[in-house]
């Protein structure tokens, strides 16, 4: 920029966008809270005001300390408001935008860590949680570990307790995996690079995953669910202890290092959410979804649905009648499930079938009643606002045979005959 441009500049009023403005008044906020030294022309810099009026009307000394301290602010942030650099596995593996970042930074619904623990030369730190009624996932980053090629990185054992002292491992369920680079499409269900491209087949006909940042590092995520108490992880206390860091294989762990990672915090999480009282029957499934609650990261639906099974008969597998040791053919009573939700079709007609195909909870509200429920996460986040219809999926995978009311399932499993579609206002 030529210097008499500059001059003009100062001259006239300098608009702040508002994302920016908003996460520098949090990285403001932040500072304050973790007790950092700064002056009063830092907290000039930093004021909410949209707009630094006529830079003209200050003497020129002032000019140059205000700018000096907004310099020194932004190089502060990067040590006292770490949470600016989301984690890669939120980031990239959730598809996450801008705005959305904002959103989920005002809400709570995510909060940024900086916690570190050392042991044999490992340093695991905890780095991001976003916690909404139902979820909290939290992100570590690894560094000091050296993965194999072709290695799957493994932890042997994670400990987590929720309320402090006298605090319970249940009602809630965990499964922790280190990120690998892939997802499932939301489009498709096929798995791919969370950049979009196809994922690529070594040459024992598996998928190559990227576990590795271009720094070294590696993500170890933890997801914790609780599809029963709404708001159950909601600012309580967390301990979370890590055991043992190696790689599986063929579901056997190889332990190369011996050591705990241990972690104590206060959760954050939103309870924002979008909510619909519904009275839609699902085809001839004997299911009506009467209620559906959407956020962000989760999706969570109520069904009236009497009680049923299915009578499955046992196979050994070669497609042979199992018999039990009296010679007696082995039959299974299965309970029948509601045709899940699985997808939405957004606003603007982005057709998503494949957003909450994971680790769902589903039961009924007690022994004696016919309202049962399904909530899954989301693997990527969702703008609730923008959604138009909610996506049921016919088939219930645990059945061998896709059939629909009216015959077999269209053979594309993204194709709309393959969900019932329920518009939302």
């Amino acid at each position: 920029m030529r210097k008499d441009n500059s001059i003009e500049l100062l001259r006239t009023d300098v608009d702040i966008p508002d994302v920016v403005q908003k996460r520098a008044d949090q990285a403001f906020d932040k500072i304050l809270k973790n007790k950092v030294p700064i002056s009063e022309d830092m907290k000039d810099a930093f004021q909410s005001n949209k707009q630094i009026k006529s830079f003209s009307r200050f003497p020129k000394k002032r000019i140059a300390i205000i700018i000096a301290a907004a310099i020194l602010a932004l190089s502060t942030i990067t040590v006292a408001a770490a949470y600016l650099h989301w984690s890669r596995s939120f980031s990239e593996g959730m598809r996450v935008t801008e705005k959305q970042k904002v959103q989920m930074e005002e809400s709570k619904m995510t909060e940024f860590l900086s916690q570190s623990y050392t042991d044999q030369g490992v340093t695991i730190t905890a780095i991001q949680s976003i916690t909404d009624n139902y979820y909290t996932q939290i992100a570590f980053k690894v560094e000091g570990y050296q993965l194999e090629e072709g290695l799957q990185p493994w932890i042997e054992e994670h400990n987590i307790t929720i309320g402090g002292e006298g605090g319970v491992e249940a009602p809630f369920r965990t499964m922790g995996m280190f990120y690998d680079g892939l997802m499932l499409s939301p489009e498709n269900g096929k798995a791919v690079y969370t950049d979009g491209t196809p994922v690529d087949i070594d040459e024992n006909g598996m998928l190559v995953s990227r576990y590795a940042a271009e720094d070294g590092s590696l993500e170890y995520r933890l997801l914790l669910k609780n599809g029963h108490e709404r708001g159950y992880f909601i600012n309580k206390p967390i301990h979370v202890e890590l055991k043992n860091l190696g790689s599986i294989s063929k579901a056997e762990f190889a332990n190369q290092i011996a050591g705990t990672w241990s972690f104590d915090w206060e959760l954050t999480g939103s309870e924002d959410a979008k909510e619909y009282t519904l009275d839609v029957p699902l085809g001839d499934s004997g299911a009506t979804v009467i209620k559906a609650e959407l956020s962000p990261i989760s999706f969570r639906a109520w069904y009236e649905f009497p009680r049923q099974t299915i009578i499955q008969h046992g196979k050994d597998d070669n497609g042979e009648m199992l018999l039990d040791e009296n010679g007696n053919e082995v039959i299974f009573e299965i309970p029948v499930q509601p045709p899940e939700l699985t997808g939405v079709k957004m606003k603007d007609g982005t057709w998503l079938p494949f957003v909450s195909t994971e680790t769902p909870s589903t039961g009924y509200e007690s022994e004696d009643s016919d309202i049962c429920y399904y909530t899954a996460p989301t693997s990527r986040v969702i703008d609730v606002e923008q959604i138009d219809s909610l996506l049921f999926r016919k088939v219930n995978p645990a059945f061998a045979e896709f059939t629909t009311d009216s015959g077999p399932v269209n053979e594309d499993p993204a194709s709309e005959d393959n969900f019932y579609i329920v518009p939302i206002k």
